[in-house]
């Protein structure tokens, strides 16, 4: 019979970092991210530099995150908010309708069965959960025409039942000033927090495209000329936002997404991922878990 020797749990834990170095084929002196590997899709950004400025990193976005009813013509996306922030992605944009008193999702007329309190509960749970994380969030009207004032009364009543979930200067914050926080992208002149438009965003979302064709000769090629000017800019205080999305009279949103994704896949395909090439952000329709990965393994070099 054989004896086995009882293994301390000191040992043990040493010999499973030392199997699993082994099998990643990595070697003492590798970069501290590098050697972690990417991180999961709900814990990415507690992986990466407090210091860095969310302008300077890659983050993935949906265009209309709440739109998943209304058939053809409106629907963008396929999963929810929630589902949507376990795989990684950290830009909502998000559309009210203000209505008796409250603010309703819509995209166009549609109502998208869920309200604004909704989308605010589900984002603190996910930040109670992960809170090394943080959300960048467009908040615009839609579908209703309230004054600005009256619209900013609504967000503040909003804001006040949610307390320390916002934050709402207008700069660009260092990810470590932010972590646990929904970072606000004011579409709204009632609003606070950094102007949607203004001079510290720099935006492609050159939507209103008819046909595949016109996809093919205008659309790609402005998303794929903003994406290289934000990986040759530097400032801190400048957020490049690259909408991928787009629909018209013969283009519905999941035609386009699925004529641009390809060529959106192509071009990741083409970067040097070891330079860590930043993206800005990148709102997408029809998002998946594995392209939302795809851009935030960017922040890693993989």
């Amino acid at each position: 019979m054989t004896t086995r020797t009882p293994m301390s749990r000191r040992a043990f834990s040493r010999a499973a970092v030392l199997v699993a170095l082994g099998v990643a084929g990595l070697a003492a002196g590798v970069p501290r991210a590098r050697a972690a590997g990417v991180p999961g899709g709900a814990d990415w950004l507690g992986a990466v530099d407090a210091q860095a400025s969310l302008a300077r990193l890659t983050l993935p976005g949906t265009h209309d995150t709440c739109s998943l009813y209304g058939g053809g013509l409106t629907q963008t996306q396929t999963l929810s908010v929630p589902d949507q922030l376990a795989a990684g992605v950290r830009f909502l944009d998000v559309r009210c309708r203000a209505v008796d008193g409250v603010l309703a999702i819509h995209h166009g007329p549609v109502f998208q069965q869920i309200f604004f309190g909704d989308v605010l509960n589900q984002c603190q749970a996910f930040l109670g959960a992960h809170p090394g994380e943080a959300l960048v969030m467009r908040v615009k009207q839609e579908y209703s025409t309230v004054s600005d004032a009256e619209f900013g009364a609504l967000f503040a009543d909003y804001r006040r039942r949610w307390p320390g979930l916002f934050w709402t200067e207008d700069r660009i914050p260092r990810l470590g000033e932010v972590r646990g926080r929904v970072v606000l992208l004011a579409d709204n002149s009632g609003l606070p927090g950094i102007r949607w438009g203004g001079g510290r965003t720099d935006i492609e979302d050159d939507y209103d495209i008819g046909t595949v064709f016109e996809l093919n000769s205008r659309k790609w090629p402005e998303v794929s000329a903003h994406l290289t000017a934000a990986r040759a800019a530097t400032d801190p205080q400048r957020l490049f936002l690259t909408f991928t999305s787009s629909s018209g009279w013969g283009l519905w949103p999941r035609q386009a997404a699925d004529a641009i994704t390809p060529k959106l896949r192509g071009y990741l395909g083409g970067l040097d991922r070891s330079t860590r090439p930043v993206l800005g952000t990148v709102p997408m329709d029809f998002v998946t878990p594995d392209l939302v990965r795809s851009l935030y393994a960017l922040n890693f070099g993989a």
